[in-house]
């Protein structure tokens, strides 16, 4: 990953794609995660499926959308259900999610996190949660410029944003989410808010 004012880091390669490549400190984050999906779970930008896989083979419904075609196929293979699709469009059952997951920094899509909270929103059912990765405390909001390259290819330039707990909380709740936790492991920092149930008329139930 090349930063566009010249730094460059290694992305974690082994804990996107999961399994026994993933370290311990990795894999203990997922089972956290894994562990409050509750009921339909759709993962935005999934990547190579490593979490739909395994809640799929836990006897949850699962489900995962990505932009990338090999991301895509790369879940299938491992018998994950992912579907190309962006999360700016409508997304497959939209509105009847239980569990939304926005992990790996994909909150940072489009250097826009307010959007992408509010189609968090949106894909989730009345009741329904949606656990976030964020960045560390005092991070505050930061939009970068960014590409990727590797293997003597050369992606395009995008935004991309970070942004933490503290920052992502009042955009969350401008989209009509609620906070209800902040989780931390192995140095990585997860905030869960829940979509309010809503009455016939479409008011808020106190």
């Amino acid at each position: 990953m090349r930063h566009r004012d010249g730094p460059r880091h290694q992305l974690p390669i082994d804990r996107w794609l999961g399994g026994d490549r993933a370290n311990a400190d990795d894999r203990a984050v997922d089972e956290m995660l894994l562990g409050l999906c509750r009921g339909r779970t759709i993962d935005l930008a999934c990547g190579p499926g490593r979490l739909v896989e395994e809640l799929r083979r836990r006897g949850i419904s699962a489900m995962g959308v990505d932009t990338s075609p090999a991301a895509v196929a790369l879940g299938r293979e491992r018998g994950a259900k992912t579907v190309l699709a962006d999360i700016f469009d409508t997304v497959p059952h939209e509105g009847h999610w239980d569990t939304v997951l926005l992990v790996d920094g994909n909150i940072g899509i489009d250097g826009d996190p307010g959007r992408v909270i509010g189609r968090a929103y949106e894909i989730a059912c009345d009741s329904g949660s949606v656990l976030v990765e964020v960045d560390s405390p005092g991070t505050g909001s930061v939009t970068e410029c960014l590409r990727i390259e590797g293997h003597g290819s050369v992606g395009p330039w995008y935004d991309w944003a970070r942004i933490d707990a503290a920052a992502l909380i009042p955009l969350a709740a401008a989209a009509g989410l609620a906070y209800s936790e902040s989780v931390s492991v192995s140095r990585r920092h997860f905030v869960r808010f829940v979509k309010p149930p809503h009455d016939a008329v479409g008011g808020t139930i106190a």
